[in-house]
């Protein structure tokens, strides 16, 4: 970790020597401590509101069902890498708690040294097992695509717009094939906004998870005029039940090998295909707009999920703006301590005449002039990938 960012910490313990311990792992600055705590309400807390990358949790303390305690963690901080401590916990619950979720178990008492390692070795491990799920390698392929999520928790906000248009740009100026999945499923309208119609959808490249090869995108994915592959949302919504989310996932990233850039328009409902589509993503877009419920919701999301949505991958797009009643750019950033990476304007008639004709707005016939900033965003992405992608050839050079 040298050069890296320390890792936050919040424990839960009562034991002085062990406290003490925990003071003194940190002093070589891989770990930043950010409370120890003796009430287990507290300390899932404070994991919450100090987005804890780490979080040791004392057996003995977490009350009579420690595997509760670990789900109750990771319930509200998902990202975090629980590691579990005890004198006294018997083989069964050490089991429980890590079948629950957690990353590691120590032994107390334990020094300084040891617990630093097993924290920082637990949360490499994690890293690396999440790495591999969205399709990284110590041996990358030089032409594996790019998973582009776009995201809000707040639904109305144009994320469909903003992907559809995104893509539109991406292909503008990448030679690399670019495509766009509908995963809002259940009412998913990046069809609409391309006026483009299909029988196939994410259901039937699910059925095919495993054997996606270039006759499958040429027979389920419909072209745009733009250059832009789609695979729409399924018309039949009754088809969705059979669907597992982490086949989904899979699924696409398996068109990693067909593409250049996927961008995946998401639903805003944090359920378990969203939160799996945002771990794997190379580059996450989260949308809002400069009002005080649409910021309300990004804040719950970003305590909601932790490290998740706080590293380099997450760029913060703030659409509709400028508003003639909205807060400031500078407001929307100190209101959620996160940067605004991008604003894109609202240009009212002009945009909604797009839209209603299924045109993208680089399209001639659009009367908006939005474009610019789908471009700027379009060259933040493409900027990531190149870097991602020599960073990868690096690694395995190295």
């Amino acid at each position: 970790m040298t050069g890296s960012a320390a890792l936050t910490l919040v424990a839960l313990e009562r034991d002085p020597l062990a406290i003490a311990a925990i003071h003194a792992a940190t002093a070589d600055g891989q770990l930043a401590l950010a409370g120890v705590f003796q009430q287990l309400p507290d300390f899932v807390a404070a994991v919450v509101a100090r987005h804890a990358a780490v979080a040791l949790l004392d057996l003995d303390d977490s009350g009579d069902d420690a595997a509760i305690a670990v789900r109750t963690v990771l319930a509200v901080a998902p990202e975090c890498c629980v590691v579990v401590t005890g004198k006294d916990a018997s083989p069964a619950i050490i089991s429980k708690a890590v079948s629950a979720g957690a990353r590691a178990f120590i032994l107390r008492p334990f020094t300084a040294v040891e617990l630093s390692g097993t924290l920082r070795d637990a949360y490499s491990n994690m890293a690396a097992l999440r790495r591999l799920q969205r399709g990284e390698s110590p041996t990358p392929r030089r032409d594996r695509g790019h998973l582009v999520a776009v995201y809000s928790p707040k639904g109305g906000v144009g994320c469909t717009t903003i992907a559809t248009n995104l893509a539109v740009a991406l292909a503008g100026k990448t030679k690399r094939p670019v495509g766009i999945v509908d995963l809002d499923l259940q009412f998913g309208d990046v069809g609409v906004a391309l006026d483009l119609r299909s029988a196939n959808s994410v259901v039937e490249l699910v059925a095919h998870a495993d054997s996606i090869d270039e006759a499958l995108v040429d027979d389920i994915f419909v072209s745009h005029q733009s250059g832009v592959r789609a695979l729409v949302a399924p018309e039949n919504i009754a088809l969705l039940e059979s669907l597992d989310p982490h086949r989904v996932v899979r699924a696409v990233e398996g068109l990693r090998d067909h593409f250049g850039y996927v961008v995946c328009d998401l639903w805003s409902s944090l359920d378990d295909l969203t939160m799996a589509m945002l771990r794997v993503a190379d580059r996450i877009v989260l949308v809002t707009t400069p009002e005080l419920p649409a910021l309300k919701n990004i804040r719950r999301v970003l305590a909601a999920t932790g490290p998740l949505l706080l590293d380099e991958r997450t760029q913060i797009v703030l659409n509709r703006y400028p508003a003639k009643t909205g807060v400031s750019v500078a407001e929307v950033q100190k209101n959620l301590g996160r940067p605004v990476s991008a604003t894109i304007p609202s240009e009212g008639i002009g945009m909604t005449d797009a839209i209603n004709q299924g045109i993208s707005f680089f399209d001639s016939r659009a009367r908006v002039r939005a474009g610019g900033s789908y471009l700027k965003l379009a060259d933040a992405i493409l900027r990531d990938g190149k870097e991602r992608r020599a960073a990868e050839l690096n690694a395995a050079r190295a």
